[in-house]
């Protein structure tokens, strides 16, 4: 028993390893997934105006997320499914030490970056105490109302009344700006209007 001992415990390492080494994303009821996790099809490289540029270079899918490579990007990227005034949208982002992005809803940005280092005066330093170091996985929700959105990273509460843009014509857009970006699990679901609700 002695002698099988070190090889059970190996077996046994070895079947637990799926569990402990991360969950597997399950999609919530009502969501709607814009990535698949293998390339960038729903999606396509545009101007910050929503216009195709038919450019994705810079952009890619590594190890299931979209990936940006900023020095190779030369537009921003978007996707093609559009979503209303009063949904949820979910996602995860990974941001290199410094880096900055953003998040163009409706044509208005909600910068997305390394909270931890950015500039002591820029206005989103204050995002920092929620955010995790660069490097790590965050865990971004926009879940807008009548084209207001309360907005939580890692669960806290980071903004209470953001505006979206008007411009409904456009999908969810990923920006290059600054540094190396990594966006995955990015999915929406859409509400119904306060107005239509018992």
């Amino acid at each position: 028993m002695k002698r099988h001992g070190p090889l059970i415990m190996m077996v046994f390492a070895f079947l637990m390893t799926p569990c402990l080494g991360g969950e597997k994303f399950k999609l919530e009821p009502g969501f709607v997934r814009l990535d698949n996790g293998k390339d960038l099809t729903g999606w396509y490289g545009s101007k910050w105006s929503g216009a195709d540029t038919h450019n994705t270079s810079g952009w890619s899918v590594v190890d299931g997320a979209i990936h940006l490579d900023y020095k190779a990007a030369q537009n921003h990227l978007f996707s093609r499914k559009k979503f209303g005034r009063n949904t949820i949208i979910r996602l995860q982002f990974r941001a290199a030490h410094g880096a900055d992005s953003g998040l163009n809803v409706h044509g208005t940005q909600f910068q997305v970056r390394d909270y931890i280092n950015s500039l002591p005066d820029n206005s989103t330093k204050k995002y920092a105490f929620a955010c995790k170091p660069p490097g790590e996985w965050n865990d971004l929700e926009l879940d807008i109302t009548d084209g207001v959105a309360v907005i939580r990273l890692n669960g806290k509460v980071l903004e209470k009344a953001w505006r979206i843009g008007p411009a409904a014509d456009r999908g969810l857009g990923l920006q290059r700006e600054m540094g190396d970006f990594d966006f995955r699990r990015l999915r929406i679901k859409e509400k119904k209007p306060e107005k239509d609700k018992p």
